[in-house]
């Protein structure tokens, strides 16, 4: 027997949709982006390529990106690391989303959770930190900065920059190389509270391993990023199409590989109906 649906639930389910389709090309189809590119494999290396240079300003000092830890920050982490790609760049969703039946925070609740994200880091003394201390603090801000999710797309890009710039006031600094992406993915899920409308928070625990990992004392010798490495090639190869033989290294298992991550939340987070 199929439910009866109120004039009301119809509309606001009719909105929903409008909202999500309003990211993409068409229903189903790619994310609309500043390229004009319709394949989404073509947009992830060109995201890929553009967002690294972005990032690599930066890193560099060349941008000037207030440290206020709060919602301005981490839009003007997006809006430069993005502007070359999306519209929207900098700007919250306004849909919901999910990741391997991990649903997000919903679009009206961002900002209460953004604010979340900013007490985790402001409550604490970062500079007098012992290591554990260290890791276990930066875990607890990644894990409520995840769970939050505010951007239609890059926010694995942004929580690292942003985790990044919190790790500058204490006496160590994040090195993702150290950490492969498969174990870095399951940590993430495992943080995820069983229920989200039931559990307000994730278990900061469950990351505790892979940010052990990460962490090294400010003041070591920092080494080659093969990353940003990679991505400084792309981008001098065009990609307003993708040739016969190029492909998509799959087995890269880094936690910070964008390009080679084929969960892009514009395929692998469905919107909620």
């Amino acid at each position: 027997m199929t439910e009866e649906v109120s004039p009301e639930e119809a509309a606001e389910a009719a909105a929903r949709k409008e909202r999500w389709n309003a990211y993409l090309w068409e229903p189903g189809s790619c994310l609309k982006n500043k390229l004009d590119i319709k394949n989404p494999i073509e947009l992830h290396f060109a995201e890929y390529s553009l967002r690294a240079v972005r990032q690599g300003e930066m890193d560099r000092g060349e941008v000037d990106i207030p440290r206020t830890y709060d919602k301005a920050h981490l839009q003007a982490i997006h809006k430069h690391m993005f502007q070359d790609v999306y519209d929207w760049a900098g700007k919250f969703r306004d849909v919901n989303i999910s990741k391997q039946g991990n649903p997000f925070v919903p679009p009206e609740h961002l900002d209460k959770w953004t604010g979340k994200v900013s007490a985790k880091v402001n409550e604490k003394d970062w500079s007098t930190m012992s290591r554990e201390e260290f890791v276990q603090s930066i875990a607890e801000v990644y894990s409520y900065q995840n769970l939050t999710h505010p951007f239609r797309e890059g926010n694995g890009a942004t929580a690292k920059q942003f985790i990044s710039h919190v790790s500058e006031m204490s006496p160590y600094r994040l090195d993702f190389d150290r950490v492969e992406r498969d174990e870095w993915n399951a940590a993430s899920s495992a943080s995820y509270p069983p229920d989200l409308e039931k559990s307000t928070d994730p278990d900061p625990r469950q990351m505790y391993a892979v940010f052990d990992k990460m962490t090294v004392e400010r003041g070591a010798v920092l080494r080659a990023d093969p990353e940003l490495a990679a991505a400084l090639a792309l981008q001098n190869s065009t990609y307003a199409g993708v040739e016969e033989s190029e492909h998509i290294d799959i087995d890269d298992k880094r936690p910070g590989t964008h390009a080679v991550e084929l969960e892009s939340e514009a395929e692998a987070e469905q919107h909620q109906n």
